[in-house]
Formats: C-alpha cells, sequence, structure tokens
C-alpha cells in the first residue's frame, strides 16, 4: 500500500500513535480483508495483513 491508496481510502481507522512506528490505522482493502499500518513521515508500512470470516449465527424460537 502506498500513500496516495492509503489517502483516498475511506475505510480506515485511528488507532493510536507508536513512538517507532508513527501513526496506526487499521484499513479495510476489501470485503473480508484488513490490513494495520503504519504512517510515517508518508511512507505507509503494513504491520499485519488478516482476513474476516463472517459467522453464521441461528436464533432459537
Amino acid at each position: 500500500m502506498n500513500y496516495q491508496s492509503f489517502k483516498c481510502n475511506s475505510s480506515k481507522e485511528y488507532l493510536g500513535f507508536c513512538d517507532q512506528k508513527g501513526f496506526i490505522y487499521s484499513v479495510q482493502l476489501d470485503t473480508n480483508n484488513y490490513a494495520i499500518v503504519a504512517l510515517y513521515n508518508g511512507e505507509v508500512t503494513t504491520l499485519i495483513h488478516y482476513t474476516v470470516q463472517s459467522s453464521a449465527v441461528q436464533k432459537k424460537a
């Protein structure tokens, strides 16, 4: 992920600041794909990339 794609992504959430890595964000990449990225001096570094699964919950009557 580069800075331009990070900047244009509307599905990001600020998580906090790290003295070593910079500003930390959660970014949705696709429907079930997410990444935790660090932004420092205009450089985006992917720290974690993960995929989520939707769970099927059945409600009993």
